[in-house]
């Protein structure tokens, strides 16, 4: 499997998690329900601040933003000072899955997720923070749910066939052919293993020729806030094109396999579908 560095989101990335007001409201209600005043508080992979700045404003001491782009490390702390936060906010540059800490703290918040952990290393991070969390402090999000399908894929776009590299844009086109069923079921409290490996039974709900294969996810904000439906950035499918199409019979069981490294690209997994 091909191992990809950790790379910094673009600009563009991060004003597109800014300004998905959804994806925001959900992080807030978590933060308010979870951040305690006088709480010590990491936020990973930090970008503009955003979500260290709602933990600051709910009472938070200190909020160490972790932002491995240093181009927003200026762009955080000001941020800070326009909104009375500065005496509150330490703006770092630097790698989440690896840097220490200086303390402990009562809260991590980390949200470098997508479908099955691929391209972002929230589990690396997290194997990194847990070390500086203090008994019984929390996380925001606290566990992510991953669920798996075939389906016959819409291959065709603008004329051309497109069936080499992933995507996480449904097309109108594309048609379950199975069930949904948990792969992965992450409790981010316990210690995770970045090399996913994977087995589960799927039964064919109609006949068709499978082509790919569609992840999606669920995340835990808090034990009372959950949601799995897409806002413009976060909780996007995974659709994974297999190597080779696989013909399934409507009732028939057939066995799955998928392994592959949290963070690496999809195009890196090994997908298998035999017959039962």
């Amino acid at each position: 499997m091909v191992n990809h560095t950790h790379k910094p989101f673009t600009d563009y990335d991060i004003q597109a998690l800014l300004y998905d007001e959804r994806r925001v409201e959900m992080f807030m209600r978590a933060i308010q329900e979870t951040v305690r005043p006088g709480d010590v508080v990491v936020d990973a992979g930090s970008g503009t601040g955003l979500l260290g700045l709602l933990a600051a404003k709910q009472g938070a001491a200190k909020v160490y933003c972790l932002e491995l782009n240093s181009y927003f490390i200026p762009v955080i702390e000001e941020n800070a000072k326009r909104n009375g936060l500065a005496d509150r906010i330490v703006a770092v540059a630097a790698d989440a899955t690896t840097c220490a800490l200086p303390e402990q703290v009562d809260v991590i918040i980390c949200e470098v997720i997508s479908a099955g952990f691929f391209y972002e290393p929230q589990l690396q991070i997290l194997a990194n923070l847990r070390k500086y969390l203090k008994p019984g402090g929390r996380m925001v999000p606290f566990a992510v749910e991953n669920k798996i399908e075939l389906i016959d894929a819409q291959e065709e776009l603008y004329g051309l066939t497109l069936t080499y590299d992933s995507r996480f844009s449904p097309l109108p086109k594309d048609a379950p052919l199975t069930g949904a069923v948990t792969y992965l079921d992450t409790d981010f409290y316990k210690d995770c293993d970045d090399v996913i490996a994977a087995e589960v039974a799927l039964r064919a709900t109609s006949t068709g020729e499978a082509n790919a294969a569609r992840i999606t996810y669920r995340i835990s904000f808090t034990p009372g806030l959950g949601s799995s439906e897409p806002t413009d950035f976060l909780l996007n499918p995974q659709i994974i094109f297999l190597r080779s199409p696989v013909k399934l019979i409507e009732g028939e069981d057939y066995k799955l396999s998928i392994r592959y490294r949290a963070s690496t690209a999809p195009i890196s997994s090994e997908i298998i579908v035999d017959r039962r």
